[in-house]
């Protein structure tokens, strides 16, 4: 036995593959993210199938695939296991797992909420369709989202059950990650063995965000009106400390921005109209988020934004102790640091707010 092979032996082998086949559709092509690893692969298909294979260790990894069909993408999220290798079969109306022993027991639950997905898709091909070819998207909106909202709610409500009657399963594991609610009371129910096997890094990633949803909670109540803002400093566009105390005695304007932010740049001329209306009354703060310093410091000299600026480093906990959760957010604070209204998005309502406050 070589060194090399034994060391491999040792190690065990932990190797995970995923075959797609296509059935009576063809396909070139298939572009493989692995977004555990952050990787792309780019995998040509021959006789109607291809492979992906990678080195799953002890932990599985999160895999996106996607293929073109008939000029459309389709995408489908699946995990790469230890030692196990999944099929999956494309053909134009589904896809069915096989293979291995988490791609069968997906299959199972696949079969129960089939209907209800297949539903889904029809209802958002209907609006693209009916869409582009030009009727109006309010009309078709106000028809098509209470049948989409009900075929998701009976597919959540199977999700639910499912997880519920099989606590020892690793596919109950991934639709608590796709779960919105109650995580933590679902999450509790799954059992330890289910917890400490090859997905319990996503069972990690669940409890992170059951931490953070309860940290932004905890948030939102020190965030009511009237309540003290919380304090922080950050460094300036000159790089020096500012902290938010330091602008006490007038009315301030935290504004959650970002020049990735489609709508935050949508409002800089309204902002800068307002500024200067009211100038001797309010500061405003940009406090600049999911940035680099170099986009941060262009996006200011581009757009000529008069006020203050700082900038809010991905490791900062500032946006998380004000709880944002969409940019813009805009935080209006009185002369004495108390929370006066907090407005989300690009809203009128913030230009009227300021109106009455100061009028």
């Amino acid at each position: 036995m070589t060194l090399a092979l034994a060391f491999a032996t040792l190690a065990g082998n932990a190797q995970s593959s995923i075959t797609m086949k296509f059935s009576d559709i063809t396909v070139d092509t298939v572009f493989v993210e692995n977004i555990t690893k952050k990787s792309v692969d780019t995998l040509l298909v021959k006789n109607g199938e291809t492979t992906y294979s990678c080195d799953a260790k002890d932990e599985v990894q999160a895999v996106e695939v996607a293929f073109v069909v008939d000029g459309e993408v389709r995408q489908l999220m699946t995990y790469a296991v230890p030692e196990e290798n999944g099929i999956i079969t494309a053909s134009r109306k589904q896809l069915t797992y096989s293979g291995s022993k988490f791609f069968d027991e997906y299959d199972k639950y696949k079969s129960i909420v089939i209907d209800d997905q297949t539903r889904i898709q029809e209802l958002l091909s209907e609006f693209k369709k009916k869409t582009l070819a030009g009727e109006n998207r309010d009309s078709l909106v106000k028809v098509i989202r209470p049948q989409f909202f009900e075929a998701s709610k009976r597919m959540e409500d199977k999700n639910i059950a499912y997880i519920k009657a099989n606590p020892n399963s690793n596919v109950s594991v991934v639709l608590i990650s796709y779960l919105q609610e109650n995580q933590e009371e679902l999450l509790s129910l799954i059992s330890d063995e289910v917890k400490k096997g090859p997905f319990k890094n996503v069972v990690a990633e669940i409890e992170a965000s059951i931490a953070e949803n309860k940290a932004l909670e905890e948030a939102k109540k020190n965030l009511a009106e009237g309540k003290p803002a919380p304090e922080f400093t950050l460094k300036d566009i000159n790089g020096k400390d500012l902290a938010l105390s330091s602008l006490r005695g007038k009315y301030v304007v935290l504004d959650f921005w970002g020049s990735w932010c489609g709508w935050c740049i949508k409002g800089i001329p309204e902002m800068k109209k307002y500024y200067e209306k009211y100038s001797g009354k309010m500061e405003i703060l940009g406090i600049d988020c999911n940035d680099t310093e170099e986009k941060w410091r262009n996006a200011v000299a581009k757009h000529a934004i008069p006020w203050k600026h700082v900038y809010c480093p991905r490791k900062s906990d500032v946006t998380a102790r004000y709880a944002i959760e969409g940019y813009p957010t805009k935080i209006i604070i009185d002369p004495e640091g108390k929370i006066v209204k907090t407005v989300v998005g690009e809203d009128p309502a913030f230009y009227t707010f300021l109106d009455e406050l100061f009028k």
